[in-house]
């Protein structure tokens, strides 16, 4: 973060934002998330995505007789295959410590979602459904069947059981997959900071924490989408099984993943023509700038970090906004979309400006 350009803020109507400290000209970049705490990418993509960059073979700003998929792979007996655009992105990915840990991983899960359909469960009724209202769910709800669920996982037998049945969903894998991605990254800084006490050296700030700093949308999600509160207890259960041992003692963290991932993931795209949806990533810093139909900032992709710089002349004390949906909409469409995925009714300049004109048409 450009700290003598943008400074963090608690707001009253949108959880923390980031406000200009002086006057910012336009094109000025103030501010880079370098990569995100948690991602995946869909399992049609991952030839042609690279592991490392996120470079999209089949992109559209590619040459007609450019392969649409990457050659390089990295190929080891207790992982996954991943790809990679040059052998560079590979060097660099393969020296690191959480790519190849995740690579790790997602094997581990992508066998264990085949024991998943070893049986088939009887009378079709997954046990660990919740049992609640279906008008209007509340917080004790969700909260009952997180409590259930986890009481189910405390027997490792319930639990085998269970997960030998439950046929996993293909986008419950995906869930999965982004889910222990950020297992593996605090484990991975919670072993650093082990070595760095060691040394006494400084830790850096802890990623975790600003994850939990990030606003919750879980009882606004659940009650407009039901379902995804049985995803998640399906993805919790099947994580408490399939996890290697040292990463199990993170599971019970993924709650507070889930609350936070919807609203403030962002997609991971084909450049900025957004033409494929490639995954989704969760960069939280990037999550700090609100939303505005009429923003003053934008926001592109370049390898893993994710760039934000000003789109016009910006005032001393001014909101540091971009745009979550396609501004190029009438104002019922763009609150639909907003209220729909970030749950909120915008209130912006340009909407407050076009209410009166949308409500003479009716």
């Amino acid at each position: 973060m450009t700290q003598s350009l943008i400074d963090l803020r608690t707001t009253s109507y949108g959880g923390r934002s980031l406000f200009a400290m002086q006057p910012i000209a336009r094109g000025t970049n103030i501010f880079a998330c370098e990569a995100p705490f948690a991602h995946v990418i869909y399992k049609d993509y991952r030839r042609e995505v690279c592991a490392q960059c996120f470079a999209y073979a089949a992109s559209t700003s590619r040459s007609i007789g450019d392969p649409r998929t990457w050659s390089i792979r990295s190929c080891k007996a207790t992982a996954e295959s991943v790809w990679f655009c040059t052998d560079d992105c590979k060097v660099t990915w393969e020296s690191g410590v959480i790519g190849p840990m995740i690579a790790e991983v997602n094997a581990l899960l992508a066998k264990a979602k085949i024991a998943t359909r070893r049986n088939s469960a009887k009378n079709g009724h997954d046990p660990i459904l919740p049992n609640g209202p279906t008008v209007q769910i509340s917080q004790y709800h969700i909260d009952k069947a997180w409590a259930d669920a986890e009481d189910l996982v405390l027997s490792r037998a319930r639990l085998s059981s269970y997960c030998s049945t439950m046929n996993l969903e293909d986008m419950e894998l995906e869930i999965s997959r982004s889910v222990a991605s950020a297992i593996v990254q605090r484990y991975v800084f919670d072993h650093r900071v082990a070595s760095l006490a060691i040394s006494s050296t400084t830790p850096t700030l802890n990623p975790w924490a600003e994850v939990l700093d990030l606003q919750s949308s879980e009882l606004s999600n659940v009650r407009l989408r039901p379902y995804i509160l049985v995803a998640h207890l399906r993805v919790y259960a099947f994580l408490c099984h399939s996890l290697p041992k040292h990463l199990r003692l993170y599971v019970p963290t993924v709650r507070s993943i889930f609350a936070r991932d919807t609203g403030n993931a962002f997609g991971i795209w084909d450049g900025d023509s957004r033409d494929e949806m490639l995954g989704w990533g969760l960069w939280v810093g990037a999550s700090y700038f609100n939303h505005s139909c009429c923003p003053n900032v934008e926001k592109t992709r370049v390898g893993r970090t994710m760039h934000f710089t000003t789109s016009r002349s910006v005032e001393i004390g001014e909101e540091l906004c971009i745009s979550y949906i396609d501004i190029n909409q009438t104002i019922t469409q763009r609150r639909q979309d907003l209220e729909d995925s970030w749950f909120f009714k915008c209130r912006c300049q340009r909407c407050q400006s076009e209410e009166p004109d949308e409500a003479s048409l009716h």
